[in-house]
This record gives C-alpha cells, sequence and structure tokens, in this order.
C-alpha cells in the first residue's frame, strides 16, 4: 500500500481533488455521504515507521486534534471530525471555498488598508475566542483537566481561508492542528522540549527558543506579520538565500512596513509596525489589545 497516497474513501467521507499541501500534510476535498456536505480532509505526514500499536495508537495526537473540534466560532474553520487511517492522522473540516489568504495576494495584489484591516479584526476576533476558549484536555496520565484557550502556533497567510461571495468574504482560521492547550503545556508530552514547528517568516523570535511554551502573544505577532504581509505582499523579515531561516527570525529586526509598500495610512502603518516588536517582549500581549489598536485608526 502507498501510504503517502490518499484513500478513496475514510469512514463516512469520500474522497475527491487534492486542495492543497505543506510540511504538515495534504488537504483533499470530500463529500460527508451521511449529510450531502461538501467538506475538506486533512492528513497529517505519516508516521517515522510503521504502528506496532494499531489505530490510534499515540492516543496525545488525537488528544490534541480534538482541541481543533471543540471551538466553534465565526472566524474559525469548523471541525467535524478526526481520527486515525493507514498510519496517519486526519481532521475533517467544513471547506472554504475561496481559498487562501496567500492565494489572493498572490493572485490580486496586496489588499487596500480597508479590505485588510475589516478582515484582520476578524481573525483576531477569532483568536480572541481561542485563547480564552474553555475546554475539557486529558492530561498525559488520562485524567480530564479543565483548560482555557488554545495557542495556534502557525498563524499565517495560508492558514486564513476565505468563504462566502468574493466581494465581501469571510475569513476564518484554518489549521489548529498545532495548537496545544498552553495551560497543559509541558504536560500532554505530544510535543517535545525542544521541538520546533510553525513557519519563519511569521514567528517571533520567543517562539523560536520556546515553542513548547508558547503563549497567546505569538499568535498576535503572527496575525501582525500576516497582516502585513496582506498590505505589502510580503512577510517583515528579509530571509536571504542560504542563511538559516531561524537564526534570521533570531538576529533580524522586521522592515519597517512604509518601506516596503506606499500608500498604508501612517497610523496604521504605526500600529502594525508596533506589533511586530518582539524584543524584548511582544508589544500587543493579547489579540484584544492588537484589536482595540486596529479599531482605533
Amino acid at each position: 500500500m502507498d501510504r503517502t497516497a490518499a484513500p478513496l474513501t475514510v469512514e463516512r467521507w469520500t474522497l475527491g481533488e487534492p486542495l492543497g499541501s505543506g510540511g504538515a500534510g495534504t488537504v483533499h476535498s470530500a463529500l460527508d455521504r451521511a449529510t450531502g456536505e461538501r467538506c475538506a480532509v486533512k492528513f497529517f505526514r505519516p508516521l517515522a515507521g510503521p504502528s506496532s500499536q494499531g489505530p490510534g495508537a499515540d492516543a496525545g495526537v488525537l488528544r490534541e486534534l480534538r482541541t481543533a473540534e471543540a471551538l466553534v466560532h465565526p472566524h474559525i474553520v469548523r471541525a467535524h471530525a478526526c481520527g486515525y487511517a493507514d498510519g496517519r492522522y486526519f481532521l475533517v473540516m467544513e471547506r472554504c471555498e475561496l481559498g487562501s489568504l496567500a492565494e489572493l495576494v498572490r493572485r490580486a495584489g496586496p489588499l487596500d488598508a480597508e479590505r485588510a484591516v475589516a478582515l484582520f479584526l476578524d481573525v483576531l476576533d477569532g483568536l480572541r475566542y481561542a485563547h480564552s476558549a474553555p475546554l475539557d484536555a486529558v492530561d498525559a496520565a488520562g485524567g480530564r483537566v479543565a483548560v482555557r484557550g488554545v495557542v495556534h502556533r502557525d498563524i499565517k497567510p495560508q492558514n486564513l481561508l476565505l468563504t462566502g461571495s468574493a466581494a465581501a468574504p469571510l475569513v476564518k482560521i484554518a489549521d489548529f492542528g498545532l495548537a496545544k492547550s498552553y495551560e497543559l503545556a509541558g504536560v500532554s508530552g505530544v510535543t517535545h522540549t525542544g521541538a520546533s514547528a510553525g513557519t519563519p517568516a511569521f514567528m517571533p523570535r520567543q517562539q523560536v527558543v520556546n515553542f513548547k511554551y508558547a503563549r497567546p502573544d505569538v499568535d498576535v505577532w503572527a496575525a501582525a506579520a500576516s497582516l502585513y504581509f496582506a498590505l505589502s505582499g510580503q512577510a517583515p523579515r528579509e530571509f536571504a538565500a542560504g542563511r538559516d531561516p531561524w537564526l534570521t527570525v533570531w538576529n533580524t529586526a522586521p522592515v519597517p512596513l512604509p518601506e516596503r509598500v506606499r500608500g498604508v495610512p501612517s497610523r496604521l502603518a504605526r500600529v502594525v509596525d508596533a506589533a511586530l516588536v518582539d524584543d524584548p517582549r511582544i508589544h500587543f500581549p493579547t489579540a484584544a489589545d492588537f484589536r482595540a489598536a486596529l479599531e482605533s485608526v
């Protein structure tokens, strides 16, 4: 069996064409045979070797994926189910027909300030909810623990999906597969000490050295970096070819937005540049703080 190819069906979902792929895995269109709903199924990268423990061998991974199912908000992609099939974990989600913010900017160019800010007020509303949502988690010992909030840890334009009408799209945060209940950081054991994930171009320096214990402010910084991209078509930092991107994040400051693109209102540029300060700490500690600053301009 080809462990890299998607099966034709997974439980009650019939798979269609691939919608995209990335470092974490691949996404396919799907049809729910029970409800007739069109959705998307994400298959995470296959395990390093054949599982000797059978389906669902690592219950901790499924615990993390079920975090996505628990998050219900207008600006978060709805997760319907998760599971394990053919050596890979999968997540079934609502389908956002208009693609990602990254695709929109690459296709049509940077957004005007009014349109970009409107989208990111909604992104920050979704993050504000996720960072404080009451959740029922399971710790490494199997006990149930009430926790409050999860950190996404990979906010980027590719994970901001658009749905609705092209004239007035609705933005939704996708891929909470990297999320971890930050009140349980270091307890579940799913992310091991020293592990790093996410995307350097949209990551603050705090996350590079302390991914396991990432706090909500790293998502706020990443949202600001994604807004910067929406306005300019570029990531905030310069990543030189051949240079370690993680060292670039650690040693290089973001390029001020007015040096990247003309025409962004000065008050907005100042807020975005302030939101990208991450030395010695991230300027806006919460999504609500950054959202209020954007609303003021």
